[in-house]
């Protein structure tokens, strides 16, 4: 985790990217604790329902007819949130990294972070050291905050700009590269926004096949404004988008 953020720091793309790609692979094998995910009992319809009231339910699936596969947290805590949450706003998330806006002392810039919003500062202080990264050192499952400013305008997840006091721009799109498409910047996020206009990209890339050695232009929408990994429907559940179809083609069992 160090080595990919020495590799990020030292804009070594191909290093870090490696490093990403180690991570995430062994996620599953060296870090997830399977242990606490294989409490599962069989319910009928009634004690299935009665698990919802209980912290411990994490799962249920329907296998038939009043019959439930329940999986049930064999460990779980509670949290005492030391952070007011009214003056903290939810701008863009994705898997494993979220950007948060913070309603803070309007007299100090962006390095206050989280300092005007603590209501419980004893029990901050007392364990902010296992949930945040120290000294710049990223942390097994930690936080770590990698960049802040005094605004941040996004379209979708992992697509966002993020403006700090000095002027610059954290720019942020997936799926682009920004150095071949210099024409992706703050002010085609906000025309996307403001009158829907679509930016294209093109990708160069080199790529083998058959010991021949390629290069690939790829040509795509960059800056749609527009989210085509799920559909989010009326109940709040998320399912996959295909083509053709909205959020009222899916039905929803009652």
């Amino acid at each position: 985790m160090q080595q990919r953020a020495d590799a990020k720091s030292q804009k070594n793309d191909s290093l870090a990217t490696f490093c990403k790609l180690i991570l995430n692979s062994a996620f599953g094998g060296d870090i997830l604790n399977s242990e606490k995910y294989s409490n599962i009992r069989l319910y009928d319809d009634d004690h299935t329902f009665q698990s919802h009231l209980f912290q411990s339910h994490y799962h249920d699936t329907e296998i038939a007819d009043n019959l439930h596969a329940v999986q049930m947290d064999s460990e779980y805590c509670r949290c005492n949130n030391s952070f007011d949450q009214t003056k903290m706003h939810i701008v863009q998330l994705d898997t494993d990294s979220l950007t948060l806006a913070i309603s803070g002392d309007r007299n100090r810039g962006s390095e206050q972070r989280f300092d005007a919003i603590i209501k419980d500062i004893e029990f901050y202080n007392k364990n902010k050291g296992y949930f945040f990264s120290d000294d710049n050192q990223r942390k097994i499952l930690g936080v770590h905050i990698e960049k802040q400013g005094l605004n941040c305008i996004a379209l979708s997840p992992k697509n966002y700009i993020i403006n700090d006091e000095c002027g610059d721009v954290s720019l942020v799109a997936k799926g682009v590269i920004l150095r071949q498409n210099p024409q992706i910047n703050e002010q085609t996020f906000i025309d996307n926004i403001k009158s829907g206009t679509v930016m294209k990209v093109t990708n160069t890339i080199l790529a083998q096949k058959n010991q021949i050695m390629s290069k690939l232009l790829m040509t795509k929408n960059g800056i749609s404004g527009s989210l085509t990994k799920m559909l989010v429907l009326e109940n709040q559940s998320c399912c996959p988008y295909n083509t053709g179809l909205n959020a009222n083609d899916y039905q929803i069992k009652q």
